[in-house]
């Protein structure tokens, strides 16, 4: 202990723990009883935004996938048209300029 716990009455250092359980009792008690911060619910943009998004990195991962080989083109073009829808969804809304 330091040197100013020897200093401390006796009826506070016994007190002490019990105040302490008092104490940790009543901010449980607190604490159990605010409430839950709810998460906010996406607008409508940013469900469209992500939709948009979503189907550019298919497009992405389908042109990966058939490079240099037969359906590349189509992937290329797939591509394009969800760069396109994106980019639609974003000025849409105001996301872009």
């Amino acid at each position: 202990m330091s040197a100013l716990g020897q200093k401390v009455d006796p009826l506070a250092r016994a007190l002490a723990p019990v105040v302490r359980e008092m104490l940790i009792a009543e901010v449980e008690r607190l604490a159990a009883a605010m409430p839950v911060a709810k998460p906010k619910a996406a607008s409508k943009a940013d469900d469209d935004i992500m939709e948009a998004c979503r189907q550019v990195a298919n497009a992405a991962d389908r042109l990966a996938q058939a490079k240099f080989g037969v359906g590349e083109i189509a992937a290329r073009k797939s591509l394009e048209r969800a760069a396109n829808f994106l980019g639609r969804a974003m000025r849409k809304h105001g996301r872009m300029p």
